[in-house]
């Protein structure tokens, strides 16, 4: 199933951002630039064609570490996939900003509200933002891709979205006021 996942992305990224491909990209590659809480960054070809680059998803699987505790967790390139198709429809212009990748159970546990079996547990979900980027601009370009591609989770939270590989879903969480 996680091929055939790869192909509706690999055609939805091709559809989305054909009027946006940058002209550096070579044929084939797909990109990701990605910052994390602590400022750390990684702009990197992390795939060409169907082969996944170990080292750029190495360092991928760093930067999107539970902050907290300092541990690095399992990271599907199926993540990436779906991160790095949202991001080809601005250009690359921008760099996705992961205020959560992985969580360790710890960590999970001592966030207000988190899901006691979130898929960040297992390091299927990311909580992005993007510079300059209004929350719901980025929660509806997501959306409009999970309805396009038949999965995908999307949360809209104030500062910003949640999007994991699992089932289609979408829901909001702003409180009162």
């Amino acid at each position: 199933m996680a091929l055939d996942r790869r192909s509706l992305i690999l055609g939805a990224g091709a559809s989305l951002g054909a009027a946006l491909a940058s002209p550096v990209r070579a044929e084939g590659e797909r990109w990701i630039w990605t910052r994390n809480g602590a400022g750390e960054e990684v702009a990197v070809a992390y795939r060409a064609g169907q082969d996944y680059d170990s080292i750029a998803l190495g360092r991928l699987r760093h930067l999107m570490r539970d902050m907290h505790a300092g541990a690095e967790g399992p990271l599907p390139p199926l993540l990436i996939d779906i991160l790095s198709v949202l991001q080809e429809q601005w250009g690359y212009s921008r760099p996705l900003v992961v205020r959560s990748g992985y969580r360790t159970p710890m960590t999970n546990a001592a966030i207000e509200g988190a899901a006691p079996a979130s898929l960040h547990l297992r390091g299927l979900a990311a909580d992005v933002t993007v510079p300059g980027m209004p929350v719901g601009n980025l929660g509806l370009a997501a959306w409009t891709l999970s309805r396009r591609l038949g999965f995908m989770g999307i949360g809209l939270y104030p500062g910003f979205v949640h999007i994991d590989i699992g089932p289609m879903r979408a829901w909001t969480r702003f409180g009162p006021g």
